[in-house]
């Protein structure tokens, strides 16, 4: 994901040699960061209000590509509540207007572009990532690559916010693996 070097300098290593790219991925618990996410145009976005649930991913990615026709379900189990389903593409928008298209998706999308400080800040190591943040800014649960059981936690979570019972989020002609890595 990055061109940084993630390495930590041995003892023989020079002692004013820079550790670059080192950040510890948050855990549930912790303070979400103020993120700077741009919109289609490269305009700054405005962080959302109420509970969200933020998906990184890079359109390259073949568990992104797995993972997202069941995120656009969350994201229609979460309509007219109180949890915003946003995708966050490491991607320009062109390549993830054709990564959608060809998943047939539609899901609100910011961008982090290269470098992809944002997801620098956070810690991420790969794609897809999935942070559930309360409305009141702490991290409530993270996903790395596809889980089954997370996403179905995250649909359940998206009905209950709504108001409504949570259905199947995989339905019985589904044939999606228990955990697929990134």
């Amino acid at each position: 994901m990055r061109g940084r070097s993630n390495r930590v300098p041995s003892r023989g290593d020079a002692a004013d040699e820079p550790i670059i790219g080192l950040v510890a991925p948050l855990d549930p618990g912790s303070r979400f960061p103020t993120l700077t996410l741009r919109d289609e145009t490269g305009a700054a976005a405005r962080r959302p209000s109420g509970e969200t649930l933020y998906a990184f991913f890079k359109t390259t990615c073949p568990t992104c590509g797995l993972a997202w026709p069941y995120l656009d379900r969350i994201r229609a189990l979460a309509a007219g509540g109180r949890l915003s389903v946003l995708a966050v593409s490491q991607d320009d928008a062109e390549a993830t207007a054709r990564f959608y298209d060809e998943l047939g998706v539609a899901l609100p999308t910011l961008y982090d572009p290269e470098p992809w400080v944002a997801s620098e800040k956070l810690g991420l190591e790969s794609v897809p990532t999935f942070l559930l943040v309360g409305s009141d800014g702490v991290l409530r649960d993270r996903a790395v690559g596809f889980q089954r059981s997370k996403m179905e936690e995250f649909a359940g979570r998206a009905a209950s916010l709504a108001g409504r019972p949570a259905p199947a989020l995989f339905l019985p002609g589904d044939d999606v693996p228990a955990i697929k890595p990134g």
